[in-house]
């Protein structure tokens, strides 16, 4: 049923995730104080912020029990994706919930070691501004919505091909 090579894999890949957005996050603490920026290009900052609620933060916990409530509803989300990779036989979909899983467990990592996610990428145009995000939550965003168009098409696909 499993591919042991395809397991290890996904392992490796939502290792890379974290890794990556660890270390990114490692580099932004140590050269950056708090709402610092550092012009990148036009349209792109480096910025260090810490995102005490959800996605946008939203959410915002202001006690320190709001905090673990999210760590809870994190290491909740987490485990229900778990469960989710191991009932997939599709190696394309375990591939992107590996990288979905490696973001959601490097921010988990980030509330559980500073109470709060540390943000460093600003895009804005002109005065606008997309709120500030980092490495996991673009490993996030992409594999989701990789995963949505996936199956979208996956299900045309069987319609049409009958």
């Amino acid at each position: 049923m499993y591919n042991k090579k395809n397991i290890i894999f996904c392992v490796l890949l939502c290792l890379l995730t974290i890794i990556i957005d660890q270390a990114s996050k490692w580099v932004v603490l140590s050269n950056l104080n708090i709402n610092s920026s550092i012009k990148v290009f036009t349209g792109f900052n480096l910025v260090l912020t810490f995102n005490y609620g959800t996605s946008f933060g939203l959410l915002s916990p202001n006690t320190a029990y709001g905090t673990y409530c999210l760590i809870a509803l994190s290491l909740l989300l987490i485990i229900i994706l778990l469960c989710a990779f191991f009932k997939l036989k599709n190696n394309i979909e375990r591939i992107l919930l590996s990288v979905l899983i490696g973001g959601a467990i490097a921010n988990l990592l980030d509330r559980i070691i500073h109470g709060a996610v540390i943000d460093f990428i600003d895009i804005y145009y002109k005065d606008w501004h997309w709120p500030v995000f980092n490495i996991a939550d673009m490993a996030i965003t992409c594999s989701a919505i990789c995963l949505i168009l996936y199956n979208l098409f996956k299900s045309n696909n069987t319609k049409y091909c009958r």
